[in-house]
């Protein structure tokens, strides 16, 4: 009868420890094994409107989330993209033209978020002496093949009537162009902020035509190798959570968070404060649109089927089928709004 009730108390001792364990180990926090371990390096261009990234780095966010992430940033578009593609990173500070031309240099990659649009950001200089877009004709015009910026050109000579064919192209990147202009090698130029701005204030060149006159056309996205987001979700949805928390804390501390920028550009708060006034930045409420099929440039869907239309036509003999809405992977930003 002894050792009937010894074996009971004992029963009941094993119960209870293993219930105060299970209750002591729900404390503590769950390691983020699911999270990437290795290093994430994501590639971005000199653009102010990718200042998010770059403060959710020198914030230490992204570290604080458990990840351990780079921020590499290029002068050259064609030289990220090149870089991507050929896997030197998981994932880019993008554009839609380029999302497109990366896919048909077979690239899988998926759309995540959409960062901004640039709203006179970005621009075509020219000599004052060239009034209008018009009077491109015939002139040297700078501007980087195969890139946004030839996508920008083709668009604003459409807009006049007009072709490539119509000007004498002179192959230079966003930040040479500007340089060239000035030497009188070429009379207009392709650029972008910070670029354009250095230009504007010579007082000797002017915007012939800007993103300002049409909005959304041009818009920044953050992409990911699909095998990557596949193969890492917690991860992706970790990363599009610390851009927005970081995004918040610009809107909240604009001074500091252009001093960030600033520093990284090697600029001034006060040259980022004016830059950014051509760049919409999108925040959650605005990726919830983006990432629907809303009118207009608003929807990454309309606008990437425009870019899918304007490749077309400039890939002579390419037969690619683009169905760019199976780039977009709207399940980050749904998760962000629910």
């Amino acid at each position: 009868m002894k050792k009937y009730w010894i074996g009971i108390i004992v029963l009941i001792l094993v119960v209870v420890g293993v219930w105060l364990s299970s209750q002591y180990s729900s404390r503590i926090p769950k390691a983020k094994n699911h999270l990437y371990q290795e290093k994430i390096t994501i590639g971005m261009e000199t653009w102010p409107g990718y200042l998010a990234l770059i403060v959710a780095r020198d914030k230490g966010y992204f570290q604080q989330a458990g990840l351990d992430v780079e921020i590499k940033r290029y002068v050259a578009l064609g030289e990220l993209s090149k870089d991507y593609v050929a896997g030197k990173m998981q994932g880019r500070a993008n554009l839609t033209l380029d999302a497109v031309n990366e896919h048909l240099s077979g690239l899988d990659h998926k759309v995540v978020l959409a960062i901004d649009y640039s709203n006179g950001s970005d621009a075509i200089m020219a000599r004052n002496d060239i009034k209008t877009v018009k009077d491109f004709q015939g002139k040297k015009v700078g501007f980087e093949s195969n890139t946004l910026e030839e996508f920008f050109l083709a668009w604003a000579l459409n807009e006049n009537n007009m072709k490539m064919s119509d000007i004498v192209s002179v192959s230079a990147g966003p930040s040479e162009t500007p340089k060239l202009l000035k030497d009188g090698a070429i009379d207009v130029a392709v650029s972008h902020e910070p670029f354009i701005s250095e230009l504007s204030s010579s007082g000797n060149f002017h915007k012939a035509f800007s993103s300002a006159e049409a909005p959304g056309l041009i818009t920044d996205i953050l992409t990911f190798r699909t095998n990557f987001v596949n193969s890492n979700p917690e991860t992706i949805q970790t990363i599009v959570d610390v851009y927005f928390k970081a995004l918040k804390f610009w809107k909240d501390n604009p001074d500091e968070a252009n001093a960030i920028v600033a520093k990284e550009f090697t600029d001034t708060p006060e040259g980022i404060a004016e830059q950014l006034k051509g760049i919409t930045m999108l925040d959650e409420q605005d990726n919830q649109t983006a990432f629907t099929f809303a009118a207009g440039f608003q929807s990454l869907y309309g606008n990437m089927r425009l870019i899918a239309d304007f490749v077309k036509q400039h890939r002579a003999g390419d037969e690619h089928n683009i169905d760019t809405d199976k780039l977009i992977d709207r399940r980050f930003i749904k998760a962000v709004n629910e």
